[in-house]
């Protein structure tokens, strides 16, 4: 359980000095951070990789299914990430996590998302007012979509492995602290998705995807996806108790931006795994469908932010490979 304690003053992460740690950043306006967040949430931990260009939260499942939220600095009202700091702490323990890219500046930490979900939201209930109580993973496992007003302001510090992850909300005078253990990575699931070609490729707007989404039979096993040169270019279909279902969509304009297919493919992947991205899909404008030649998955969801667009990546191997 976190360490929740609240202030007159910013006596914590507001004020530390960020030459001397590890990472402190401030948002204005944790709504971006929560709704990035729920988005992945359907395990109850997460990686949290954090450098000089952002935070990147990541959720895996089965070994086969990755989520990854993208938090790019432009987000931030401030961001500091002390580079030098990172290196030593890498070279010190000898974490080869942080090699794997080429970026021996980069930290990984594994943070408790349901609990850093439930500190982010302190001062909302469940009907979106500033009242508290209720838990945060019960809200969302009942779908109650939770009206962030935007009005707390968030700073964070933390300063390597084996110290405790850092949260000061502030809202209308009201400070609270939250101190959150910290567990250190384990070897991460790799799809290894850009080992292969990508075959298929598409952005279609969220809109005609929702409506897909909410056509598919709940009680199939699968989902079908396939792209093809020739009409129908994209199909999405189930077979389940109620029949078969099948959308086709052309390359329509009004559908697609933009459409690529070197070879024609169908795969199936898991329906429960697939609808994970139900709520990235809900905040997007447009997403990014590829599909590479061992037939892995990639949606790329694009969510409009105040500052910028923002990315939810998730990543299905194909069910004959997940079995």
């Amino acid at each position: 359980m976190p360490i929740i304690s609240r202030f007159n003053a910013a006596t914590t992460a507001a004020t530390v000095d960020p030459d001397n740690v590890l990472f402190t950043a401030r948002l204005n306006n944790i709504r971006p951070l929560v709704n990035m967040l729920r988005s992945i949430y359907f395990q109850n931990r997460t990686t949290c990789a954090i450098n000089s260009e952002g935070v990147v939260f990541t959720v895996e499942e089965a070994s086969s299914t990755v989520a990854q939220a993208y938090l790019r600095t432009d987000l931030f009202a401030a961001f500091n990430f002390n580079g030098t700091i990172a290196k030593e702490q890498n070279q010190a323990q000898g974490i080869e996590l942080a090699d794997e890219d080429g970026d021996e500046d980069t930290v990984y930490v594994v943070l408790p998302l349901d609990i850093l979900l439930d500190c982010l939201t302190l001062f909302y209930g469940p009907s979106g007012g500033a009242s508290g109580g209720g838990s945060t993973a019960a809200l969302l496992s009942g779908g109650n979509p939770m009206d962030l007003r935007g009005a707390t302001t968030a700073h964070v510090a933390f300063n390597g492995i084996g110290t405790d992850f850092e949260l000061m909300l502030e809202e209308r005078g009201v400070i609270s602290v939250c101190r959150m253990a910290t567990f250190v990575p384990e070897s991460s699931v790799d799809l290894d998705f850009s080992g292969s070609p990508v075959i298929q490729q598409l952005i279609i707007r969220s809109e005609w995807l929702r409506d897909a989404f909410n056509e598919l039979d709940p009680t199939s096993e699968t989902v079908g996806i396939s792209m093809a040169p020739q009409a129908p270019f994209f199909r999405i279909s189930t077979t389940g108790d109620n029949g078969s279902t099948e959308m086709t969509y052309s390359k329509d304009e009004r559908i697609l931006d933009s459409f690529f297919c070197s070879e024609e493919q169908e795969n199936r992947y898991k329906l429960a795994q697939i609808l994970r991205c139900k709520h990235a899909l809900s905040l997007s404008d447009k997403t990014k469908i590829r599909v590479n030649q061992r037939g892995f998955l990639s949606f790329q969801f694009m969510i409009p932010t105040d500052a910028d667009v923002s990315f939810v990546n998730f990543l299905f191997a194909p069910q004959t490979l997940s079995e």
